[in-house]
């Protein structure tokens, strides 16, 4: 259970981050930065966008009385299309040699990455033969 003095340090350091990215979007409609950069700082604050949003949903599910588990099926899936888009864009570091061998934790990205492949190929076989594939 949270306690009034954690809901006041949480309270404080939203308010904190709020400002900080008022600042930040000034800078940006000033300056001069890459269109990568600003890709990044854009997903990274949609990412925050979205779990804003779940967590608003998960405390409005509960103060209903409602079930606020129903919230993580939306959580997965903005990281299933978090990941996506992440794998993507490694994928073009890759294409312009910009990761290479000596990135650091590209190897524990890539047994991630095959356990994850391992996990969903049932799924989609399951899914091609109800498909009659």
């Amino acid at each position: 259970m949270e306690s009034p003095q954690d809901a006041r340090s949480v309270t404080e350091r939203v308010r904190a981050a709020t400002l900080e990215l008022q600042g930040l979007e000034q800078l940006i409609v000033s300056g001069d930065f890459s269109p990568r950069i600003l890709s990044e700082f854009r997903n990274a604050v949609d990412s925050i966008r979205h779990t804003a949003r779940a967590v608003q949903t998960w405390i409005g599910l509960q103060q209903q009385n409602r079930d606020p588990y129903a919230v993580m099926t939306t959580m997965s899936a903005d990281r299933v299309r978090r990941a996506t888009q992440i794998a993507k864009d490694l994928t073009l570091d890759l294409q312009a040699m910009e990761v290479d061998f000596e990135t650091e934790g590209l190897e524990e990205l890539f047994h991630a990455v095959e356990e994850l492949r391992e996990r969903l190929i049932p799924m989609f076989r399951v899914k091609s033969k109800s498909a009659g594939v």
